[in-house]
């Protein structure tokens, strides 16, 4: 069941999506490199809207949406456990911010791992353009929208 994510919560979602992202075969300088922007602070979670799977105490997956303007909404993040992957909980997730984001806005913004872009496009979000890493030099992330 997906719900409401706690401001306590922040230390374990934090880890998670630093799993997540290292199971893509990231190495170590990388994982520093972008290590402030895989943290979640009590702040973050009571301001912007997350949500959160847990089974057994353990949270599997997460999402954080952020207002970007009057329509536009920034699917921020959205992390599953390795050991939770390909059993559709990162679609059960997207589909749950879709629905929440439709309540306020009329486009969903992402800027996505490249290794996520096929999942995203899978959901039925469009590549509109690349967007350059603010931390690595030369690398860019897909820029996706998916209408509401």
């Amino acid at each position: 069941m997906i719900k409401k994510a706690d401001p306590l919560d922040a230390s374990e979602i934090s880890q998670l999506a630093s799993v997540s992202k290292a199971s893509w075969g990231y190495d170590d300088s990388f994982m520093a490199t972008v290590k402030d922007e895989l943290s979640y602070t009590a702040q973050d979670i009571a301001k912007h809207p997350t949500y959160l799977v847990k089974f057994n105490n353990e949270i599997l997956g997460f999402y954080q949406l952020r207002s970007v303007d009057e329509i536009t909404v920034e699917l921020e993040a959205l992390f599953v456990k390795p050991n939770a992957m390909g059993k559709c909980l990162g679609q059960s997730l997207f589909m749950h911010a879709s629905a929440q984001a439709k309540k306020s806005f009329k486009t969903m913004l992402i800027e996505s791992d490249p290794f996520a872009e096929t999942f995203y496009l899978k959901q039925g979000c469009i590549r509109v353009g690349e967007k350059p890493s603010l931390n690595i030099p030369g690398r860019s992330l897909p820029l996706l929208h998916f209408l509401l």
